[in-house]
Formats: C-alpha cells, sequence, structure tokens
C-alpha cells in the first residue's frame, strides 16, 4: 500500500477564489449564511397570521441563531406599523380594579403627559381662583346672609324670653339655653335663683320649658339655613373650580375626541376632581409617598390623578423586537410593585411594571428556551398567556396562595406578538417528548445547521460573512491571505476538507485574537501570519495538559515505543477531551490468547471503565473471528484486552480495528510494528468504518513520535472514509512531504494486517484453506490446534470415566496426565507457518 500524499492532507484555499485585496471592499454578509432551510421556516413563521405559529430555533450554541433571526426580524419589523400604546388609569369607582386602555402608538405618552400638565395647571389656576378678591366677597356676602339670618332669630327669641322674665345666654361652644332675669336684665346667679320661693320657681321652670320648645324650633331652622349656606359655598366652590377646569378639559376632550375611552375616563375624572377640590387646594401638604417612588423632581399629581403609560411606542419606529435573557416569571408577564410607607406596605395602578410580552406586544420576542426552564413557573405563564391571547397580571404569592394580601386586579390586555424560542436539540426534544402543548404553541421549527458545503461560491460568501464581523466588532480588515486562513481553518473545524463550520462565536473569537495580534504587529490589515499567531497562542494557553502527557512519555512514566515489533501489542490512538479543548495521544492497547471457551475479556468494561460502545466494539470482534475462522467449529480460545496505563473511562469503538490487530497478532505469534499508530472502527464483516477526532489523533501520534526522534517508519493507519476530514497542521504536512513520516488509509482489516504484522493477511481458497506465509493461515493453525487440543481432552476423559468405574484410587493420577498433555497441546506450535 502506499501512503497519503501531501495534498491529500489539507485542503487549502485557492487565493484566486479571493477577487478582492481587502474585506473593507465587501459589502458585508447580514443574511442567513448556510442556513436556507432556516431561514425559510423563519420567513413562514412571520408571514402566517394564525395562533400557535411561534418559532423554536434548533441548533448547536454558538452558530449565530440569534443574531442572524434578530436581525432578519428587525428587518421585518421595521415595515410593521408601530404597535398599540397601553396605559392604566384609576378606576374612580373601585381602585382595585384599574382599567387599561389601549391607544394608537406615541399617544398614551402624549396622554400621560397632557393629563399631568392638566394637573399642574389646575393646582396653580384654582388656588389663584380661590384667593381672589371676587371669590373672598361672595363667600363672605354668603357668611353675612347665614350671620344675619342666625342673629335675627336668636334676637327674636330673646325678646320672647324677656317678656317671661327670661335671659338667653349662651352656655356652651354653639349651645344656648335660659336663665331667670333679675331686675336689672342681666341672667340671675344660682344663688340668687335659689333664694326665690317654691311658687315664683315653679313658674320659671314652666317658662323655661316653653322657651326650650321654641329654642329648638330656632336651632332646627338655623341648621337649616346652615346647612342651605353650605350648600350655596359648594355651589359657588363647584362654579369656581368648573370655571377653571372646564375651559382646560375641554382642550383635551377636543384633542383626544375620536377616543371614547379617554373621553369616558376625561368626565369621571372631572366628576371626581369637583368632589375632590381638598386635593387640589392641600396638594403641596398632602404629597402622596408613592409620587415621590415614581419620578423624582416631577411635579405630579396625587396617584388617583396620574396616568400610567405601561407601554409607549414611537409611531415611526415600526413594531418592536425584543431580547429578554432573563425571563423569569414577573419578567416576563409584568408585576406590580409595592411600597412601604411610614411601615405600611402600599401598592397603586402607577406601579404596575411591563413585562418582556408587554414591550414585544404587536412585534417579536426572543427568549432562550434553556432559561426560562430554569425559572419556576415562566414556561407555564408564558403558554398559558400565548393560548388565552391576553396579559393578566398575577403575583406568585396569589397563585400559590402564600399570601392572603390584598392587591390590584387591573384589566388584561390584548396579547398578539411572534414568539421565537432558541434551544438546542436536546431541550427541544426533551421538551417535545414531555410537554404535549409544544406542538400546539410552537408549529413552526427552524433547524439550524452546523457546517456548510464549501465551494469556490460559497468561500466568497464566507469572506463577506467576515467582512460582517469585522466591520459589526470594529477590527481591522482581512487581506485575502487571512481571509483564506480562517476558511481553512473553518474547515478544520468541520473536520471535513469540503465543508464549512458555521460556528459564529467560534471564527468571531478568532478573528478578535487574530486583530490583536494585528494591532501589535502595527498592521494594518489581519494577514495569514497573525491568524496563525492567534491559533498557536491558543494553543499554549491550552496545553497544558496535553504537555503533562507529553511530559510523561518522555520521562517513560507513560509507556510508549514507536519502533521494533511486539505480539499483541498496538498503539492505538485517543483524543482527551476537557473543557474547551482537546488533543490526541497515543494509548497502548495490549491482548493476550489463550485457549478457553471462545470469549473475549474486555478487561477495561469488567472494571467498569469502559463505556457501552466500547463494549459493543469488543463483542464484533468475537462475532468476526467466530463468522471468519468458526464457521466448521467452534472457537476454542480466550483473550483479554486492556487499555495500558488507563486510570479513567475509555469509550467509543474507533480502536475496534486496533483491538482485532492485536488479537489476530496474539493468536497467530506474529510481532505489530510498533511504528505504526491505528485508529478506526471495523463491523462484523471487517469492513473499516470513519471515526471522529482523525486531525487531533494523527497530530497527537506525530507529536510522541517526536519526542522519540522521526526515523519515517513512522506512520498513522486510518480509514480510508477519514480522508476527506484531513487537515492536518503544517508540521505534519512537512514531515510527511520530507517522507519522516507516513499516513495510510485502508478500508478493510486486511489491509491494516498486512501494514502492521508485514505479511499478506490471506485469502481462502475454494476449499475454505488460507495459503501458506499469510496471517490468516497462522490463525487458522493455531484454532485448529486449539481444536485438537480440545478433542484429545474429550478422548481422555472418556478414558478416564472407563478407568475410574474399573480404579477409583488411580482417578487423581489420571487427570494430571490429562491436565498435563492438554497444557502441551495449548502450547504447541503451528506446523505450517514454521514449515514455511
Amino acid at each position: 500500500m502506499k501512503p497519503l500524499l501531501p495534498k491529500q492532507l489539507y485542503s487549502a484555499t485557492p487565493l484566486k477564489n479571493l477577487p478582492f485585496r481587502t474585506t473593507k471592499r465587501l459589502k458585508p454578509m447580514t443574511d442567513f449564511l448556510g442556513q436556507e432551510r432556516a431561514r425559510e421556516s423563519v420567513e413562514m413563521a412571520v408571514a402566517m397570521p394564525h395562533d400557535g405559529y411561534n418559532l423554536f430555533a434548533i441548533g448547536n450554541n454558538g452558530l449565530g441563531k440569534r443574531t442572524m433571526i434578530r436581525r432578519y426580524l428587525e428587518g421585518v419589523a421595521k415595515a410593521m406599523p408601530a404597535p398599540s400604546d397601553w396605559i392604566y388609569v384609576n378606576n374612580f369607582r373601585d381602585p382595585r380594579y384599574p382599567q387599561a386602555i389601549e391607544l394608537p402608538a406615541g399617544l398614551g405618552s402624549s396622554f400621560r403627559a397632557d393629563v399631568h400638565k392638566l394637573w399642574r395647571q389646575l393646582a396653580h389656576r384654582i388656588v389663584s381662583a380661590f384667593e381672589s378678591e371676587r371669590y373672598q366677597e361672595r363667600r363672605d356676602s354668603l357668611k353675612v346672609k347665614i350671620t344675619t339670618v342666625q342673629q335675627e332669630a336668636l334676637a327674636q327669641l330673646s325678646r320672647i324670653a324677656e317678656k317671661q322674665g327670661l335671659k338667653l345666654v349662651l352656655r356652651t361652644p354653639g349651645g344656648y339655653g335660659f336663665s331667670p332675669m333679675d331686675a336689672s336684665g342681666e341672667a340671675m346667679t344660682e344663688e340668687a335663683a335659689a333664694k326665690l320661693d317654691s311658687e315664683q320657681r315653679a313658674r320659671i321652670k314652666l317658662a323655661i320649658a316653653e322657651m326650650d320648645k321654641r329654642l329648638g324650633k330656632v336651632a332646627r331652622k338655623l341648621d337649616a339655613a346652615e346647612e342651605s349656606h353650605r350648600e350655596h359655598i359648594d355651589k359657588l366652590n363647584d362654579e369656581v373650580a368648573r370655571a377653571v377646569l372646564e375651559p382646560l378639559l375641554a382642550k383635551l376632550q377636543q384633542r383626544y375626541a375620536e377616543h371614547p375611552r379617554l373621553l369616558s375616563y376625561l368626565k369621571t375624572y372631572k366628576a371626581d376632581l369637583l368632589s375632590h377640590l381638598e386635593l387640589v387646594l392641600n396638594a403641596e401638604e398632602n404629597q402622596d409617598a408613592t409620587v415621590s417612588v415614581g419620578q423624582a423632581g416631577e411635579q405630579l399629581p396625587p396617584v388617583r390623578y396620574q396616568v400610567n403609560a405601561v407601554v409607549s411606542h414611537d409611531p415611526k419606529a415600526g413594531a418592536p423586537v425584543i431580547y429578554e435573557d432573563l425571563p423569569t416569571h414577573y419578567n416576563l408577564l409584568g408585576h406590580v410593585e409595592q411600597v412601604t410607607y411610614m411601615g405600611t406596605v402600599a401598592t397603586d395602578f402607577t406601579l404596575i411594571r411591563p413585562g418582556a410580552l408587554h414591550l414585544a406586544n404587536g412585534g417579536f420576542l426572543l427568549i432562550e428556551a434553556e432559561q426560562v426552564l430554569e425559572h419556576p413557573y415562566a414556561w407555564q405563564s408564558l403558554k398559558r398567556a400565548l393560548r388565552a391571547k391576553n396579559l393578566k397580571l398575577s403575583s406568585l404569592e396569589q397563585m400559590l396562595t402564600l399570601t392572603g394580601t390584598v392587591s390590584l386586579e387591573p384589566d388584561p390586555i390584548a396579547l398578539g406578538l411572534k414568539l421565537v424560542l432558541l434551544g438546542d436539540r436536546e431541550t427541544f426534544y426533551l421538551l417535545q417528548e414531555f410537554d404535549p402543548e409544544l406542538e400546539t404553541v410552537f408549529k413552526m421549527r427552524a433547524d439550524f445547521e452546523s457546517d456548510m458545503p464549501r465551494t469556490a461560491e460559497s468561500e466568497l460568501t464566507y469572506a463577506h460573512f467576515l467582512a460582517d464581523i469585522a466591520n459589526r466588532e470594529g477590527l481591522l480588515a482581512l487581506d485575502r491571505s487571512g481571509v483564506a486562513r480562517l476558511i481553512e481553518e473553518s474547515a478544520r473545524t468541520a473536520d471535513d476538507q469540503a465543508l464549512l463550520s458555521l460556528h459564529a462565536r467560534g471564527v468571531a473569537d478568532l478573528l478578535r485574537e487574530s486583530n490583536y495580534w494585528a494591532v501589535q504587529a502595527q498592521a494594518e490589515v489581519i494577514a495569514s501570519a497573525h491568524i496563525t499567531q492567534a491559533l498557536q497562542g491558543r494553543e499554549r494557553r491550552h496545553d497544558r495538559i496535553r504537555r503533562l502527557y507529553l511530559e510523561d512519555i518522555e520521562k517513560g512514566s507513560q509507556l510508549f515505543s514507536c519502533d521494533g515489533s511486539v505480539i499483541g501489542q498496538v498503539n492505538g490512538l485517543t483524543v482527551v477531551s476537557y473543557g474547551d479543548a482537546s488533543f490526541g495521544l497515543p494509548s497502548r492497547i495490549s491482548v493476550t490468547a489463550h485457549y478457553g471457551n471462545g470469549e473475549i475479556t474486555d478487561i477495561e468494561r469488567d472494571v467498569e471503565l469502559g463505556g457501552a460502545i466500547h463494549s459493543k466494539g469488543v463483542m464484533i470482534l468475537t462475532s468476526y473471528l467466530k463468522a471468519r475462522f468458526g464457521a466448521e467449529h467452534p472457537l476454542r480460545f480466550a483473550a483479554n484486552i486492556a487499555f495500558e496505563q488507563s486510570y479513567s473511562g475509555v469509550d467509543g469503538d474507533s480502536a475496534s480495528l486496533g483491538e482485532l490487530c492485536g488479537l489476530l497478532s496474539a493468536i497467530a505469534r506474529l510481532p505489530v510494528k510498533q511504528s505504526f499508530g491505528i485508529t478506526g472502527s471495523v463491523n462484523q464483516f471487517g469492513d473499516v468504518q470513519p471515526i471522529g477526532g482523525v486531525n487531533e489523533k494523527i497530530e497527537g501520534y506525530f507529536a510522541a513520535c517526536q519526542l522519540k526522534g522521526l526515523t519515517g517508519e513512522q506512520a498513522v493507519i486510518i480509514p480510508v472514509q477519514n480522508v476527506r476530514h484531513l487537515m492536518l497542521r503544517d508540521d505534519v504536512r512537512a514531515a510527511v512531504a520530507k517522507g519522516q513520516f507516513r499516513i495510510y488509509a485502508v478500508s478493510r482489516v486486511e489491509e491494516a494486517i498486512e501494514l502492521l504484522l508485514g505479511l499478506p493477511a490471506g485469502v481462502a481458497d475454494a476449499e475454505g484453506e488460507y495459503p501458506d506465509g499469510s496471517v490468516f493461515a497462522a490463525v487458522s493453525e493455531r484454532f485448529a490446534v486449539w481444536h485438537d487440543a480440545e478433542k484429545e481432552d474429550d478422548k481422555e476423559e472418556e478414558k478416564v470415566d472407563e478407568a475410574e468405574a474399573v480404579k477409583p484410587a488411580e482417578s487423581t493420577k489420571t487427570d494430571l496426565r490429562v491436565t498435563n498433555r492438554r497444557a502441551k497441546a495449548a502450547h504447541r506450535p503451528a506446523k505450517t507457518f514454521q514449515n514455511k
């Protein structure tokens, strides 16, 4: 077999495919890069006017789902009309149920400002009107009238009393009474009244009783007069207040004449204000505590006359596109705040705060699926709002009956928006399995790809994508070499020469780091060298664990050999991953074989260090051997497979090809060349299957061989299907070009055997015999020896059984003979191979 050529190990981007000098001349790519299917789903979800056509965007983290969808939605939203404003106003009949009013975009904040301005004007003008001379004159005139009536009624009553010898006196504040009158016309003292005889006292008592009746009638007349006076005062106050209020209110009513609900509110506003004029007159003295919480420094009306513009939009800005990064129950559906004033917890409609659904109403809302599922009750509340198509404020305390506090119950707000949920596939499939309502709420799915085909056209499109990142991040422009290098790195990230990775976050991070090196070098553009510096710097920062492994190999703590030949020993290739870094390393696989019951022992599995996929690969080896060599009779062998110096979990089937080669080496007693590293999966028919991480595995083995010294004999065997995945580092390609290192691609087990053992695997003839000198012939001979040993054992056991019937005492001696014979047969050399 011939090794791969250097050009097969890397797919470079021809600069002729990039017809520009720098990305500064390119138009930034703001569309869905390589995501045509996802774009179609997004477009359809936005266009569908029916219920439930919300969008679930699925894809790996870092693909730029949110950026792409948000950009598209912002473009669509600009052409849409701005949604309605929503305000909350006081319900003067029952303040516990604030009223929600829908208004055209921009009118909510305008109405709020007008109402607050109205209050400021009223507060000034009404106070001025009530302090005016005209008002004081009219009020004094009414006061004089009631005083005259009171004085005349009391004077008349006093004259009548004097005729009966009684004097009208004021005994208590507001309370009159009668006393006997002396000769001087003054009220008689108690001492003087006590000296009167009984007849006089009886007469005075009757007179007082009669006058008390007259006083009661007069008092009732005076109360009626006082009530009439108060009515006249109220009428005067109402007249003065109306004279100020109605002209100002008429302007608002005229301005908002097309909005019946506002007119209705202004009507109730006027009636309530006229009945609570003391709030206006004492506005400065009776500032409500909740007013100071609202807007510091602004002269706000009392709470009952404020307007809470919960949602207000710019009429020229189009529909909103909102991204909520903390989707709790309250942040999504809004809430009513509470304030503590003088030790008392209180709330009112001005403390109603909107949620993301309020702000995005009439537009688009983006939420991360995993985040909304992390917060209690947020997911259920979100679905409930979408199904009901309205937003009803409800506190979690009330929902969970944790408190009996009386709170507000505002009117619900009509809800109409498109919701975009962003998540990975695992989250989507879990929701799909455990939430049957998912399909009714999210009927559209946008499935984002992780890579796209690499063609000359797509490489140019990718250059526009890089130009967009550089422009958006304020980075230096890239020249053609820099773009080509990033395209090649993208193919390496995708693990395929014919694909480009769409992991936008990763390429953006690399571009930022490359920009750092370009700035340090005072370069005008980002070139290929700066990207190489960024990659090398990233490798240095993440290289600590890899260096520790290589140091152990160099010191001999980790056993590794890349020269010589050993029976049953293979250099497997593994990938070690930790955090965001991964690298390849050689791992010694050892296999022993002996006479047994036809089973292979996976030591990793028995000690619970092997995963299910690795165990499956070992079982496939057993199946392969039995199918190829055990068609005529059972295979009497046993084998043990282990990853040497492995102290952590092992999983995956990429070592099964190496394990099979080591197993065949141990059975045939043929040595394996230690200069080879091998990776690949194998099926029951001996076909080699592709594996992952091929670049990291080759580079890891190459690094280990460098420590021992490159001889030109070291090589790696990979599945032929993985050739298209090769995007190897410069140093590996340079060594291959110089003949210091080789890479072979195989499609069958036989090809790998020939490379590792240096002998042909062998092809069976019509009678099922393998040619002398082949690996499979040696394996077959070994299985035949073990099969013959089994037959001899069976004959000896029969003889022993017969002998036991005659001489029971000699059974122990016979067992020893049988055991020794079995041991000799198990180690008998393969005759065919030795003769060859």
